[in-house]
């Protein structure tokens, strides 16, 4: 490519579609043609780097190319592949999430494609990346093997929710492009989940999905949504996970199994995250459930 390119790295469920949306709508912002992610650095990685590129066509109105990839932040290969084929000064992006909220946005996600079933502790025990994707401390390290970590920047799904302008000018300056304000329709709904009444239908569309992927078919998937087929299967949105609506005992649970994963985090990286810490004020407060 002949412009700057950047990554944001950070986790399912913790605003990456509403960053996408946002960087999309910009218009100075080379994005991957026709999909959103392309997962190359996780499971595509064996299709070589001249697919990878293929996806992204600048034009003289781009001045920055970059791809939003949730499933990058926690693979263990991911952080020495972006190193190898950009280097160490590329610009790294990482959004993040309180891990109890996320780990229970990510449950719901599940559900919804028909990955996971029953209860949160049966669909940990099916799917464990539930939990293991919030060890935000074990994954950044590998990370910070190849990059400095002045090349990383934070930010957290929870300023989104609070005050989207400071949020969008944290992304802007952790990507070093100028800050531009959303657009009317980019601001609002961010992670919202929906509720499939078809789990084995779910799980057939998302294996659909992912062989149209594999052969870049990415118009019969984006036909499918324009057609509301996505929304027949997957069912309609409805509010996603935050700490008021988990229930009390799903998240004294999560509590136990990646609460202590902030103080890490906040050890590794030297600072400390409020937002998260209003939450862990809550913890033992009672909530209602879905």
């Amino acid at each position: 490519l002949n412009i700057p390119f950047a990554l944001c790295i950070g986790p399912q469920r913790a605003g990456t579609t509403w960053i996408y949306r946002y960087l999309a709508s910009r218009g100075d912002v080379c994005l991957p043609e026709d999909v959103k992610e392309i997962f190359y650095f996780d499971r595509n990685f064996d299709r070589g780097e001249d697919f990878y590129l293929d996806h992204f066509q600048p034009t003289e109105d781009h001045k920055i190319a970059m791809e939003v990839t949730a499933t990058s932040f926690d693979h263990p290969e991911a952080p020495k592949r972006v190193f190898d084929m950009f280097g160490k000064d590329i610009r790294l992006v990482c959004p993040l999430r309180h891990p109890v909220v996320r780990a229970y946005s990510l449950y719901l996600h599940y559900l919804r494609y028909g990955i996971a079933t029953g209860t949160l502790q049966e669909a940990v025990k099916q799917v464990p990346q539930i939990l293991t994707s919030c060890h935000y401390e074990e994954h950044l390290k590998r990370w910070y093997e190849f990059f400095d970590p002045q090349n990383i920047s934070f930010i957290y799904q929870e300023e989104l929710e609070i005050n989207q302008f400071e949020f969008v000018r944290h992304l802007c300056n952790g990507f070093s492009i100028p800050f531009v304000e959303p657009e009317e329709d980019v601001q609002g709904k961010y992670n919202i989940t929906t509720y499939s009444k078809f789990g084995p239908m779910a799980r057939i569309a998302q294996h659909i999905a992912d062989w149209l992927r594999e052969h870049r078919l990415y118009f019969v998937i984006n036909f499918a949504k324009d057609i509301g087929l996505k929304r027949v299967i997957f069912g309609k949105e409805r509010p996603d996970a935050n700490k008021k609506n988990i229930p009390l005992d799903d998240k004294i649970w999560l509590f136990e199994q990646v609460g202590g994963e902030v103080e890490k985090f906040e050890k590794l990286i030297g600072e400390v995250v409020p937002h998260w810490h209003e939450i862990e004020k809550n913890k033992n407060n009672e909530t209602n459930s879905f």
